[in-house]
């Protein structure tokens, strides 16, 4: 297949992109400002889960799993631990919640479960009891080791396949017409057949150099880490809507994050996180503060990511918006791009990821941590 795809951005959706594309013999140039995973992707812990408040995310995390089962192929220091995450439910809408997290991933054929007392203990023996209603448990989630040397491993693996990695700043989109032919970068012009926006937070900005407007927001996470985590604190990932707080012990170190509004200074942040964290898990204040890391999601108004086929902009694919959360669907978004280069009916029913949403009904995505 002689067509040219230009991907924009080498963070792990960009990244994932050009393999699948090189695999099915398109000439593909991958363009990165800087490193890969030196963008959205640097800041990622590596978690892979497939409790989602929606169809399409769910199915795309499921379809990504066999991916990062895979991932020592790549790379031998790279694997994938299956910890499992659990979202705890401390009220009446907490338990409906978790029970309806439940019921979508068995319904989408995802080993999920309700899990009693007895058995939330044996996964996480300090977790808090009082008040608590509901545990829903997926298994089979986990964690990443590195999820930026997996990043770097995916484009080694791309250019193996003939990818081209061309370092530079996009500075504008090329059009022709109202056909979409590539980009300017400060040493000049690429051209291709189809581009690939996936830049993260530049993408915006890119769309709008050819006057398509992208409702993107950049919002900001913070975690919390500390040291001296004892062995076997808690395996899974916990998650608690109620107290605006999740958290995962990885190896001796452990992080935590609030998820509601942030505080201006990162001291309050660390006080929020123990404060939050205790009414979920004992033993935190136990456990010595080392830093926090500051990290900035590129946001849609409804927290689910933007995948589509602009009409007014042929020749661009859009791959953009995923609100912190693409590392662990990039494998199958990167299928389901390259169905839309490919100029078929997308691989998923992706109408929840259409760009015309926005002036419609929109489907919140609630599970955004």
């Amino acid at each position: 297949m002689n067509q040219h795809v230009l991907v924009i951005g080498a963070g792990i959706i960009g990244a994932c992109i050009a393999l699948e594309l090189t695999r099915q013999q398109y000439r593909v140039t991958l363009l990165e400002a800087e490193q890969p995973a030196s963008g959205i992707t640097r800041w990622c812990p590596g978690g892979v889960r497939q409790q989602w408040g929606s169809d399409l995310n769910t199915v795309l995390v499921r379809d990504s799993l066999p991916f990062f089962e895979q991932i020592s192929a790549l790379d031998p220091a790279l694997h994938f631990e299956r910890c499992g995450y659990v979202f705890l439910g401390y009220s009446d809408a907490g338990e409906q919640y978790a029970r309806q997290l439940v019921e979508r991933q068995q319904r989408l054929g995802v080993d999920a479960q309700l899990i009693g007392e007895a058995t939330m203990r044996e996964l996480c023996p300090q977790i808090v009891t009082d008040g608590l209603q509901a545990a829903s448990y997926g298994p089979d989630d986990g964690f990443v080791n590195d999820p930026v040397r997996l990043t770097r491993a995916v484009v080694a693996a791309a250019q193996d396949g003939g990818a081209q990695l061309v370092h530079g700043r996009a500075e504008a989109l090329l059009r022709d017409g109202e056909r979409i032919i590539g980009v300017q970068t400060a040493s000049g012009s690429i051209t291709a057949d189809v581009t690939v926006l996936a830049a993260g937070h530049g993408a915006q900005e890119l769309a709008a150099s050819v006057e398509l407007d992208l409702p993107l927001h950049a919002e900001e996470r913070r975690l919390h880490y500390l040291d001296g985590a004892p062995e076997g604190y808690c395996r899974p990932f916990l998650a608690s809507q109620d107290n605006r707080w999740a958290g995962k012990q990885l190896g001796d170190a452990f992080y935590m994050s609030y998820l509601g509004e942030l505080p201006s200074d990162d001291e309050s942040f660390k006080a929020l996180t123990f404060t939050q964290g205790s009414r979920v898990l004992s033993g935190l204040e136990q456990l010595r503060s080392t830093h926090v890391v500051h990290g900035y999601y590129s946001s849609t108004p409804d927290f689910q990511a933007i995948v589509d086929v602009p009409r007014s902009h042929p020749g661009l694919v859009l791959s953009v918006g995923f609100n912190g959360n693409g590392f662990m669907m990039a494998p199958a978004n990167a299928r389901l791009v390259r169905s839309l280069v490919d100029g078929e009916a997308p691989l998923y029913d992706a109408a929840e990821y259409q760009l015309e949403r926005f002036g419609q009904q929109m489907h919140i995505e609630t599970a955004v941590i």
